[in-house]
């Protein structure tokens, strides 16, 4: 079973260089692996229900953008438990745990989607268990940032969330090549038929989520076996709710939706959305180049936080992806004019970009703040420094619990605004306008809070 430790003190030069280095990066990269699990997991329903109708399911295209946006809504939920029990059970026995959890949702859509005369409400079953995979980074990212001093937590926690996020990139690559060939024989079931105009050829729809399940066994085996926990935190929902009472926590909140609710909305719509706006264009290659951009650039935001400042870092992100949102809407095609996929594809890398580095550099604000607020409360209190870190690490693992809870719920607004958009105005300027207001005024909190040269908090 997972190494308990007793003794952490990262802040220590002589105990990180001599034991507290090696530890924190094998605990890191189990973090990375799980979490990356967790992406392929959460992610994969979107691949999957942009092929629903193709094999005989009769459902709607707002039936459809419904679908995709049950597991970020169900993830964000999630995050509610994940953000303290991880501190009760130890993080390291957490790991292989919440692993093991995804077996649920793999066994669960592979069985449902072999039968195309399954409900509906089977289908917002199996939607609901792929948001498992969505509360996995409100325990992992807060139990890495403890493992690492201050200097490094923006990077380590980038890292993370970083090649953890890049699963949702990966399902987006691999699903569509996996579903052509019997990887699993019969074991697996039988194909289905898979036709759109002239095109048609069996699919094994179900390699979807049973691709994941021997990877998921052995990571959970791994972290069981060499992952530590570090001394309980106890940390509750009394302290998020303490948390909560502090207005910084919602300026975070705010920024950290701008940039990850921005990656889980638009990897989940992008599909649909390029299928209903572009509908003679075959998307399908380029799917899962959005997200791995983002999760790709997030170390980005990252390091940008730790060495040019997390609110600086934020205010340019937010500002491309208000470009990107622009951009993007002026290639749809309109009266007259069929718009130009190539552009809309790559005001979308835009945004993808800009989101990733917003992830890296606004959630990394949250330890640092509390630090920060921590030490020149003991200052003026004359308390012991030591304490003051523990009480505004614990602050600042609070505040990444509620800005990772509520920022997931972008997953569920992004592509339910594009739905109920065209359902009701018959286009999808609203929805963006919607955004792009947003962003705009993300630039302006980060900009007055943490990057203008008065801020009382500029880091």
């Amino acid at each position: 079973m997972t190494v308990s430790i007793k003794r952490w003190e990262p802040e220590n030069p002589i105990f990180w260089l001599s034991r507290g280095r090696g530890i924190a990066r094998r605990n890191l990269w189990l973090s990375i692996f799980s979490l990356h699990l967790n992406f392929n997991i959460w992610m994969m329903w979107s691949m999957v229900v942009v092929n629903l109708p193709a094999v005989g399911f009769l459902i709607s295209s707002q039936q459809q953008f419904l679908l995709v946006s049950i597991p970020p809504l169900v993830g964000a939920l999630m995050r509610l438990i994940y953000s303290w029990i991880w501190s009760w059970v130890g993080g390291g026995l957490w790991l292989g745990l919440s692993t093991l959890l995804l077996l649920l949702p793999a066994w669960g859509v592979g069985a449902v989607v072999t039968d195309i005369s399954s409900p509906f409400w089977q289908l917002l079953l199996v939607a609901g268990l792929c948001g498992i995979g969505g509360g996995a980074s409100a325990s992992h990212l807060s139990n890495t940032s403890f493992f690492f001093p201050s200097s490094e937590k923006g990077l380590a926690m980038g890292l993370n969330a970083g090649f953890g996020n890049l699963g949702a990139s990966v399902a987006q690559l691999l699903i569509p090549l996996c579903i052509l060939f019997p990887l699993f024989g019969g074991w697996a079931g039988e194909p289905q038929v898979w036709g759109r105009g002239g095109d048609v050829h069996f699919v094994w729809l179900q390699n979807a989520a049973y691709l994941w399940l021997p990877a998921i066994l052995l990571i959970a085996l791994a972290c069981l076996l060499y992952a530590h926990d570090l001394p309980k935190l106890r940390i509750t929902p009394r302290d998020q709710l303490d948390a909560m009472k502090d207005a910084h926590t919602w300026y975070i909140c705010l920024l950290y939706m701008g940039s990850y609710g921005t990656f889980l909305g638009f990897a989940a719509a992008f599909p649909l959305l390029a299928r209903s706006m572009f509908p003679l264009v075959d998307a399908s290659p380029y799917l899962f180049v959005g997200p791995m951009v983002c999760a790709l650039s997030r170390p980005l935001g990252g390091w940008m936080g730790d060495r040019v400042g997390g609110g600086i870092a934020t205010v340019i992100s937010n500002l491309a992806m208000a470009l990107g949102t622009v951009g993007a809407y002026l290639s749809l095609p309109a009266s007259g004019d069929g718009g130009s996929f190539w552009l809309f594809l790559a005001m979308f890398q835009l945004i993808f970009f800009a989101a990733g580095v917003g992830n890296g550099s606004s959630y990394q604000l949250a330890p640092k703040v509390f630090l920060i607020l921590a030490g020149r409360e003991a200052q003026r209190l004359g308390t012991d420094p030591r304490l003051a870190y523990l009480r505004g690490g614990r602050r600042g693992a609070s505040a990444m619990n509620v800005s990772s809870v509520l920022a997931a719920f972008g997953g569920f607004v992004i592509p339910k605004a594009f739905g109920s958009s065209l359902n009701w105005f018959g286009g999808v300027l609203p929805a963006f306008a919607m955004f792009f207001a947003f962003y705009l005024l993300c630039t302006a909190v980060a900009w007055w809070q943490y990057s203008r040269p008065q801020a009382a908090l500029r880091c």
